[in-house]
């Protein structure tokens, strides 16, 4: 480590599953005894992934507003945050889910301005296995393009959800990615078993640091591929005797999920934090998923909603969508509530702080 402190890209579409394996890593880290931030990030603010990271006890610094590329300088104090307040070994940075051409933006910056404070290893980027299956690479779309360049510029390929794929899926879907790129060390990973994590762990420990050349990029179709999705964060605070967090979030993702066709749900998480629990429940398409739970799935007393979804639509329509989909589930279940912020948007064009070649 030469008495630097290892930073990792984990990077990927939204809703592979970058921050479930992050939180994985933070905790093998944790039970080692060793020291680990971790750096999120968003075009919004007030993420429920930070949210879900903080209440395990993970030291966490955010970077909102913006993907790192466009905040480098931000990224750069998070960092020197983490290492001045906890000293940690290593540090996970999760980019925006839209985000892509890291190497030239991010990785080649950290390695010639801080490479004396930063050992910056090789970029990590997760592909989603049942999204690609379901042809979610085509390059003719705008979501294509972006999530082909994103597995085009990675030094480490993680093919995940390997767990609701077949055998020939999965090798089908393997060689695939090693076409489109050949210089890749593709891992297949599933959360649910741990396959490949030992793999994942080791590339993130090892002393390899980044080498990869940038891969050129239509920066035109790279912006209207972000500008496709609206982003929605919004909370709300509400308090109720007891309540199935599980049982709610549901109701208000499902009730969304009727709102849209399944292909322009690129991700919705909904994060509900009492002070007996936390439970994180996401949607992708059409499929729910558990991110986590703490504490009882029952919370009680004063509480609070986070919401965050990305999906294909204009701003203000997505924002009345989810504030309808909210007040039906609460006035169904008679629970007053306030909103206490609501923002929806279209990211704007990247504008890059450092662009390396």
């Amino acid at each position: 480590m030469s008495g630097r402190t290892r930073m990792a890209l984990i990077g990927g579409f939204l809703g592979a599953g970058k921050t479930t394996m992050i939180n994985k890593i933070a905790q093998q880290f944790i039970s080692q005894k060793k020291p680990v931030g971790i750096i999120t990030n968003d075009q919004g603010q007030l993420l429920v992934d930070t949210e879900f990271i903080r209440v395990r006890g993970i030291d966490v610094e955010e970077v909102p507003g913006g993907c790192f590329c466009c905040n480098f300088p931000k990224l750069i104090e998070n960092a020197e945050r983490l290492v001045g307040n906890t000293a940690p070994e290593y540090i996970i940075a999760e980019p925006v889910g839209s985000c892509t051409d890291l190497i030239s933006t991010v990785t080649l910056p950290l390695k010639k301005f801080y490479g004396d404070r930063f050992s910056t290893a090789p970029l990590i980027v997760l592909i989603d296995g049942p999204r690609m299956m379901e042809n979610a690479f085509d390059k003719d779309t705008l979501g294509g393009y972006l999530r082909s360049h994103q597995a085009e510029e990675a030094e480490v390929l993680v093919l995940t959800k390997t767990d609701l794929l077949g055998e020939d899926d999965i090798i089908k879907m393997g060689s695939k990615l090693g076409e489109m790129n050949p210089d890749a060390e593709v891992i297949r990973y599933s959360a649910v078993n741990d396959t490949g994590f030992d793999r994942i762990m080791e590339i993130i420990t090892s002393d390899r640091e980044t080498h990869r050349l940038p891969v050129d990029i239509d920066y035109d179709k790279y912006a209207d591929a972000e500008a496709e999705l609206g982003w929605y964060n919004g909370v709300f605070i509400f308090s109720s005797e007891r309540y199935d967090a599980y049982e709610m979030s549901m109701a208000m993702l499902r009730d969304l999920a009727g709102k849209y066709a399944a292909n322009d749900i690129a991700h919705a998480k909904i994060a509900l934090t009492s002070g007996s629990s936390h439970t994180k429940i996401s949607l992708i398409g059409n499929e729910f998923s558990i991110g986590g739970v703490q504490g009882s799935r029952f919370g009680k007393g004063e509480s609070q909603l986070n919401f965050n979804a990305r999906i294909v639509s204009e701003p203000d329509p997505l924002r009345r969508s989810i504030r309808e989909t909210v007040h039906k589930v609460m006035k169904a279940k008679n629970i007053e509530y306030r909103m206490k912020f609501d923002d929806c948007f279209s990211p704007g064009r990247p504008n890059p702080t450092h662009r390396l070649k």
